[in-house]
């Protein structure tokens, strides 16, 4: 049970990590885009990790799922407010 607890904190982690980077990268300052870049490779270094790690439990796997479709429809829930309230 623990595997799939520090799992779902990883792949929210990396998912943060991935798009905190590419949006400090890409809009940041010059002083600023170095820190995007370093998120983006900690992201990439725990998605590395995660990938990594042994997933050959049935529940670890559907549990991972859920998470990440969860994340996704969050993520999409989010981006549509934004547009609706921008375009407003």
């Amino acid at each position: 049970m623990i595997d799939i607890v520090i799992s779902m904190g990883l792949v929210g982690v990396v998912i943060s990590m991935l798009g905190m980077g590419l949006l400090i990268a890409y809009y940041g300052s010059s002083k600023t885009r170095n820190v995007g870049f370093l998120f983006l490779v900690v992201g990439a270094a725990l998605a590395y990790y995660l990938v990594e790690m042994d997933t050959s439990d049935v529940a670890f796997m559907n549990g991972m799922l859920a998470f990440v479709g969860g994340m996704i429809g969050g993520i999409i829930g989010i981006i549509v407010f934004l547009v609706a309230i921008i375009k407003s």
